[in-house]
């Protein structure tokens, strides 16, 4: 069962809360993953502020360190990935309570977040929304054929054509 926290009572009084995870224990991470190895540290600090309107805002600092293996989008083998996130989250009650884009800052996130926070999934939606552009997700039938083929999704048997073959047919044509 994951953790959760109440969200209000957390940034109205100031707490935090730290732990570690295995990379295994964060279900929609594991998709990208290339092996079980990894640590990842975390960090959660609430904290409450009063904009100029007078209303109170809801805050969450999140802290996330460590590594874990990643599958590399062009040789599809796994690499050692650091992870160093520092996000700083404004948590409202639904969407309605949501600023437009534009008028949220560079520096910080909407999240909406009713009454309680679960621990491990936010974790893991900072992990996923700072994984890089070029990470694949680790389908096994794609890394079958590499293995098989030693070309990435060429299937088993087939040569896979030159994306200048294309080109040269039709110059010959001319």
């Amino acid at each position: 069962m994951n953790p959760t926290v109440p969200i209000e009572r957390f940034t109205r009084q100031n707490q935090s809360l730290t732990g570690t995870l295995k990379p295994a224990e964060l279900p929609r991470l594991a998709d990208f993953l290339a092996g079980p190895d990894g640590e990842i540290a975390y960090e959660l600090q609430g904290s409450q502020t009063i904009d100029p309107m007078g209303r109170q805002n809801r805050r969450v600092k999140c802290i996330i360190s460590g590594w874990f293996l990643l599958i590399d989008g062009a040789s599809l083998q796994g690499f050692r990935y650091p992870v160093a996130i520092d996000s700083r989250l404004v948590v409202v009650r639904s969407e309605a309570d949501l600023p437009p884009l534009e008028a949220e800052a560079d520096d910080e996130d909407y999240i909406v977040c009713p009454a309680e926070m679960d621990v491990v999934e936010r974790i893991e939606e900072e992990i996923l929304l700072n994984l890089p552009s070029q990470a694949v997700r680790n389908d096994s039938a794609v890394v079958a054929k590499r293995s098989a083929t030693g070309q990435p999704g060429e299937a088993t048997g087939t040569k896979a054509a030159s994306p200048f073959a294309k080109l040269a047919e039709l110059k010959k044509s001319r």
